[in-house]
């Protein structure tokens, strides 16, 4: 950790020292401040206090050299407690808009660009248009939840980007991981983002497989296909389809890890290796929307198929009052589905101060274990009952208060969450 900090400390010193002698100085970010307490029946009070520190800054970027920071410092209180630094980005930029060259260096995010997630390294590029260029990558796998990374884990790729415009977007990439000299798995990454006016959005991403080793069956590893057609100005359709972990699991993992109030009753999608479903949306009326959908999920190694039904409907501001309302029900069946769930929200605006109210019958959460591993848990049948009070004190500065209480029928199963965030923007 302790190189890290240096590095960090280094990289900020030295924007700021080279900002500070251009005309000016661009610097756009975030600090939270977070403190979660969690007490179980029968069980100690666990609680833990995080800081968050999120910056864009030195030069706006899109002008030339710009600096990216995202880490955040967890420390868990009480006897036995431990510290984790995380460090979910840190790197600088050299990219103009009309220039022909661009490069990044440090630890990044490449999920985008080439589909192998996190890199300590180095990417590098040429504009061969406006909106086609054309680079490679090479660096090492870190681990963020625990600071390091392992050196004889490399990564190493070629990639060719469109970013063209309507947010159209297409890229390709191949890439090579690599253990102790050997290598591990090789790879070509597509990512396909094409909204066509207001009728319709494409998006999809695969992974194909280029070891012979693999057989032909095999080697489409990863598929995630998801299509909205917008079929009158009030009806739309989805429809999606996936193979293998065909939805961004590991970006689902993060957010877990960075706000774990945020409810989510689709954790089952997870872990199935085919899944595929279509939703219909209609607006009758302005403010509200209702929807149907069927969604088929299948683990074929072990021969389960699982069939979801899921209505829903939300309304907003009703009658201007500021209270809006949002509601599903999953109806499962299957070999091995959860049970039915359901889940029900209000909010009320108050202009500055926001109040909600959440239910369900289903728990769903996020647990680091001691090598700080997120783990996704799922218990059936256990009720949550959550608030949630937000604040703008001012254009700066907010504030937010959670409080869940999840209870079931068997004894000492109840359990009270209490979350505080102070945000601070710039």
């Amino acid at each position: 950790m302790k190189k890290w900090l240096i590095l960090l400390c280094l990289l900020l010193s030295l924007s700021i020292f080279l900002g500070a002698k251009g005309e000016s100085f661009y610097l756009k970010g975030a600090f939270y401040q977070d403190w979660m307490a969690l007490k179980t029946e029968g069980i100690d009070l666990y609680s833990r206090l995080s800081s968050r520190l999120k910056l864009t800054f030195w030069n706006k970027p899109g002008t030339g050299w710009t600096a990216y920071v995202d880490i955040r410092n967890r420390a868990t209180l009480g006897d036995g407690g431990s510290n984790q630094f995380i460090i979910y980005d840190a790197h600088v930029d050299y990219n103009k808009l009309r220039g022909k060259l661009f490069f990044s260096l440090g630890q990044m995010n490449l999920y985008g660009t080439a589909g192998i997630g996190e890199l300590t390294g180095a990417l590098a590029g040429y504009r061969l248009t406006d909106y086609i260029s054309m680079g490679a990558y090479a660096g090492l796998d870190p681990d963020i939840y625990n600071t390091e990374w392992d050196t004889e884990y490399t990564k190493f790729g070629f990639f060719l980007r469109y970013l063209g415009p309507g947010a159209k977007q297409v890229s390709l990439s191949i890439n090579r991981l690599s253990f102790d000299g050997k290598m591990e798995r090789q790879y070509l990454y597509a990512n396909l983002l094409y909204p066509y006016k207001r009728l319709f959005v494409l998006y999809g991403n695969l992974e194909y497989e280029l070891d012979k080793k693999i057989t032909s069956e095999d080697r489409l590893s990863r598929m995630f296909l998801n299509t909205r057609i917008n079929i009158t100005r009030y009806a739309d359709i989805t429809a999606n389809y996936s193979s293998g972990r065909g939805l961004d699991y590991h970006q689902f993992l993060l957010q877990q890890s960075q706000d774990p109030t945020l409810v989510n009753n689709e954790v089952e999608r997870y872990f199935y290796n085919e899944m595929y479903g279509v939703r219909l949306s209609l607006k009758p009326i302005k403010n509200l929307r209702i929807y149907v959908a069927r969604r088929e999920s299948e683990q074929k190694d072990r021969e389960i198929v699982n069939h979801t039904t899921r209505f829903g409907l939300s309304l907003i501001d009703i009658l201007r009052t500021g209270i809006s309302f949002y509601g599903n029900v999953n109806v499962n069946r299957g070999d091995a589905s959860e049970s039915d769930s359901f889940y029900l929200s209000a909010s009320k605006n108050f202009g500055k101060l926001s109040w909600g109210l959440r239910f369900s019958n289903y728990y769903n959460a996020i647990r680091f274990s001691g090598q700080g591993t997120p783990e996704v848990i799922h218990i059936p049948d256990r009720q949550t009952l959550s608030t949630n009070l937000f604040l703008v004190l001012s254009r700066s500065l907010a504030l937010s208060l959670d409080y869940a209480y999840s209870f079931r029928d068997t004894e000492g199963e109840n359990e009270h969450q209490l979350f505080i965030r102070a945000i601070y923007r710039r």
